[in-house]
């Protein structure tokens, strides 16, 4: 047994876009991985998982739901390191999510103190709790900034995300002795690149709108970070292998800023050959105000107010303490809806549309990193 399949990881949420992700590089990476989902009983949700490359010798799954206690004792027992991923992210949030977020972190951390054998725990966060509630010119946004929840426009989600990981650093910053554990935290931008299922996830939902212009017709000017998946499941184990990264949130970004309306175009450019009616208007500001003081769309209302100038986030931090290699936007939102029609996902062009069929020689696009070391 190598050592790191003797230090068993627990990945909350295992079945999740971005604990999935989490669970098969943790596989390649040689360690020992127990899962938690919420019914063993769901083969839809599970099936991705057990057929990850290594998962028949060392992918346990078990049952856990951030809304049952008793049930977390028992998951993380025998376990080194916890990669806490699961939160919930419905299309439209309510208060709900915050009460599921901030209490199912503190369930989780709670239970990690009282086994005595976990050693770090690497939990998910977001740059909705960075950003959000500030104007996108303010600054370009670090791990020192925090979501401004006396903002009226902060949505339930951003509040969720900032108000958990609140409470977890409130909480860790509490323990001591033998109930001390290392936190980490990571918060990603937008997260795009392949999908490993057919689940349906919060980024997957809107870029797939962006597939029909039935459902998208336009893009507003909305401007936003983005990052690769493959990308944060890499953050997260170099996270929980480096000591340095103790006690610190990270932000895990390309620094590039994008627009709906690059991502729009570049699944124009990649796509539409292809048969798919992609749309790459961009919504005139006023008009997107009008329909929204006038609520005659409600997509619009709930959009308009993060119509604004670039939003710049800063990535340093990341680069330095896990040696990050940022896969660029393009390629990951590219890839991710290869995935997706793969996945199907997406349905697929009316029937009589033109198209060009991939060629044989052709592959789907590839992460453009080098292939991911967490010993980097």
């Amino acid at each position: 047994m190598t050592d790191r399949a003797s230090k068993k990881v627990l990945v909350t949420g295992a079945s999740g876009y971005v604990a999935l992700h989490c669970v098969r590089q943790l596989l390649e990476d040689g360690y020992a991985v127990r899962g938690t989902v919420r019914s063993l009983n769901n083969q839809k949700k599970i099936a991705p998982l057990r057929s990850l490359k290594g998962a028949a010798d060392r992918l346990e799954l078990v049952e856990a739901d951030l809304e049952r206690p008793d049930d977390w004792p028992q998951a993380i027992e025998g376990c080194v390191y916890i990669l806490h991923v699961a939160s919930p992210w419905p299309i439209v949030a309510d208060e709900h999510t915050i009460t599921v977020a901030v209490d199912g972190t503190m369930i989780v951390l709670r239970a990690a103190s009282k086994c005595g054998g976990v050693k770090k725990v690497v939990m998910t966060s977001s740059c909705a709790a960075i950003n959000d509630g500030h104007k996108n010119d303010e600054c370009v946004f670090d791990e020192s900034c925090w979501t401004n929840l006396e903002n009226k426009h902060v949505e339930n989600y951003a509040r969720s995300k900032t108000l958990a990981e609140r409470s977890a650093w409130n909480f860790w910053n509490s323990l001591n002795g033998r109930e001390r554990f290392e936190l980490t935290v990571i918060n990603p931008t937008f997260v795009t690149g392949p999908v490993l299922s057919d689940q349906e996830h919060g980024s997957a939902t809107v870029i797939g709108r962006m597939m029909n212009m039935r459902t998208y017709l336009a893009s507003p000017k909305i401007c936003l970070g983005v990052v690769d998946v493959r990308d944060v499941a890499v953050a997260h184990i170099r996270a929980l292998e480096r000591p340095e990264t103790n006690g610190q949130r990270i932000l895990v970004t390309h620094t590039s800023p994008v627009w709906f309306g690059d991502m729009a175009n570049w699944l124009h450019e990649e796509f539409s050959p292809r048969g798919y009616r992609i749309s790459k208007i961009v919504t005139p500001t006023w008009l997107l105000k009008v329909y929204a003081k006038l609520n005659i769309d409600e997509q619009a209302k709930s959009v308009v107010h993060r119509v604004g100038p670039e939003l710049r986030f800063a990535n340093q931090k990341s680069v330095e303490l896990l040696g990050m290699n940022y896969v660029a936007p393009k390629d990951s939102v590219v890839a991710m809806m290869h995935s997706m029609i793969k996945q199907r996902m997406v349905k697929p062009p009316a029937v009589g549309c033109r198209m060009i069929p991939r060629r044989s020689n052709e592959a789907e696009p590839e992460h453009k990193e080098e292939e991911p070391s967490v010993a980097a």
